[in-house]
């Protein structure tokens, strides 16, 4: 929720890029609305919140169908007393602005996964090659600067090194990495046939 058009537009971006389902709200009661009708009902407990340049306060009410929800406010005041004062009514983070992607991540990790996720992870779609092989089936399709996971329908065998090439951004990266895990379609014909891979050496240009 923001009452900033185009912040809103650009934190939903934010989400959306990081693999997250968003929708902008434009106030506390819209935001409430909208929570009541996307989430189950699992707590009787309602969170209110005043501008982000005010004190955020908190109601409880008793209302079944109000779910709980975690709350992260983003805020362009900085000092510590109001991060401290929001995470004392209970947000799950305290973000500054401009939010930048990675503490966004970060922020949406720690409040939702019960193992939370330290590289951003983007789902993608980009053509590629092993060992400068093709078949034209390959994809780079989950991205992190850490490693990545790739389709292809002859994933290598956990532990062996490869040269893994792609575009991004009209840029060709060639990076060795090593496969951590492998799913073949005849083993695991629920999951995507491919291999995760971990870089071995990554400059930071093209890490960034």
């Amino acid at each position: 929720m923001d009452n900033n058009q185009r912040d809103a537009t650009y934190m939903g971006i934010l989400l959306q890029n990081l693999g997250y389902n968003s929708t902008v709200a434009r106030s506390g009661e819209e935001a409430l609305e909208v929570i009541s009708i996307a989430a189950p009902p699992s707590s009787s407990r309602r969170w209110c919140f005043r501008d982000e340049r005010q004190r955020p306060v908190r109601s409880h009410h008793e209302e079944p169908a109000m779910p709980s929800a975690p709350v992260i406010i983003a805020t362009r005041i900085t000092d510590l007393e109001s991060e401290d004062r929001c995470r004392r009514v209970g947000c799950a983070g305290c973000l500054n602005k401009p939010v930048q992607a990675v503490d966004l991540y970060r922020a949406v990790q720690q409040a939702l996964e019960p193992t939370p996720r330290q590289n951003i992870r983007v789902t993608t779609s980009l053509r590629a090659s092993i060992d400068g092989l093709s078949t034209g089936a390959e994809f780079v399709t989950v991205l992190s600067d850490a490693g990545f996971f790739i389709r292809t329908l002859e994933p290598r065998p956990n532990g062996t090194k490869h040269t893994v090439t792609f575009i991004l951004d009209e840029r060709i990266i060639r990076a060795d990495a090593v496969v951590l895990y492998a799913y073949r379609f005849e083993e695991n014909p629920s999951k995507e046939p491919g291999m995760g891979m971990k870089f071995l050496n990554l400059s930071p240009i093209e890490r960034t």
